[in-house]
């Protein structure tokens, strides 16, 4: 039975408590932009008050597989900085507490967050996102048709487009007795149906307005007349998604859907989630190297170099994953060499006597053997 021992209970007491406020302090300073940004597209009519607290909600959760990889890389960094400020490490290593025995309490805690953050990546990160993402969309389309009242004309696109619904649903998105007029440069058409509603596309984003069971009059000119179609479902595009909005519905589905899609903007996106897990991990390794401090250096002094790794080796993800996304490199080698370049550099970091210093103690010891040169005197005269 695995049994911790007091300094390791006390360890991980210390890298939790600092995790948990770093990742307090981080979702405080999202949540706040997020919240101000809500709350401004509320005062415009694009997103109802009421649904505020649930989308930053549902936004915090999704951050979360971003924000506890550099929180838990902060948290060993600082943690371990503080204790070597104070001479702790010194004094665990005199009661006889290894550095192996050090790497494997800090082990442990990265690899329970590892796999936390690889559940709230996988699973939880993609289902609190579709909701958010389901809940943005039902607001944009109340917002769509918010000044759509029951009995009235609406203009849309400068007189392009006129609407008309006898009456409305109780949520606002649903309408009965419709009829549209949409003046085009070649014709003018006029639809008329029982039923209508919006709906947009999961795949691109787009917003359709869904009539069902009616009628299409096409006006031709005079020569040509009338053309009449009658129609069971018929949808009008109302307003166009864009690329941004469909990586974000990208990021929603679930993974094991994107897995058998099997396209390369589903397996970068696969490899990311797996990756999140990896960095937690990575990066928890490579903290214990960089908290090392001389006696004359503070308790922060690896805060800079950490948070230069952590930009370095985010973007680097970022880029590897755009290549797999336009097949720039194959889907096999994807997000892996990263990973593979950053576990080189933590072993070599974490090596007991590291590199650097094997070779240069081996060059002082080739500079024994080499043959010197003797010079030769002159004898007194």
């Amino acid at each position: 039975m695995f049994k911790l021992l007091i300094v390791d209970r006390y360890i991980l007491k210390e890298l939790s408590l600092n995790a948990t406020a770093i990742t307090l302090v981080l979702l405080l300073i999202f949540g706040g932009i997020r919240f101000i940004r809500f709350l401004s597209q509320a005062t415009e009519g694009k997103v109802p008050g009421e649904a505020i607290l649930a989308l930053s909600g549902y936004e915090a959760i999704g951050a979360l597989v971003l924000l506890l990889p550099l929180a838990s890389f902060l948290a060993v960094l600082l943690a371990l900085g503080r204790m070597g400020a104070d001479n702790e490490v010194i004094a665990l290593f005199a009661c006889g507490v290894s550095r192996g025995h050090l790497l494997r309490v800090v082990l442990t805690f990265g690899l329970a967050l590892a796999i936390g953050v690889g559940g709230i990546s996988l699973y939880l990160g993609p289902a609190a996102s579709a909701e958010g993402y389901r809940l943005k969309q039902q607001a944009l389309l109340a917002a769509e048709t918010s000044g759509l009242v029951a009995g009235n004309f609406k203009e849309a696109q400068h007189g392009q487009r006129v609407f008309y619904a006898e009456s409305l649903t109780e949520d606002g998105l649903g309408m009965k007795n419709v009829f549209i007029q949409v003046w085009e440069p070649t014709q003018k058409t006029l639809l008329r149906a029982a039923r209508g509603h919006l709906q947009t596309d999961e795949a691109t984003g787009d917003k359709y307005l869904i009539l069902e069971d009616g009628y299409r009059y096409e006006l031709m000119g005079e020569e040509v007349g009338v053309r009449i179609f009658s129609f069971e479902r018929h949808g009008i595009l109302v307003k166009k998604g864009g690329a941004q909005e469909f990586r974000i519905r990208h990021q929603t589905l679930p993974t094991l859907t994107l897995w058998e899609m099997g396209a390369p903007k589903d397996i970068a996106e696969v490899q990311w989630r797996i990756s999140m897990p990896i960095i937690t991990l990575l990066l928890v390794m490579l903290a214990v190297p960089l908290a090392r401090s001389g006696p004359r250096q503070g308790r922060y002094a690896g805060l800079v170099p950490a948070v230069l790794v952590y930009v370095i080796y985010s973007n680097m993800l970022g880029i590897a994953r755009n290549w797999v996304e336009h097949e720039v490199i194959p889907a096999s080698l994807g997000l892996w060499w990263i990973h593979g370049l950053v576990l080189l550099v933590v072993l070599i970091s974490l090596w007991p006597r590291p590199l650097w210093m094997a070779l240069h103690q081996a060059r002082r010891l080739f500079a024994w053997v080499r043959p010197q040169k003797i010079s030769a005197q002159r004898p007194a005269a």
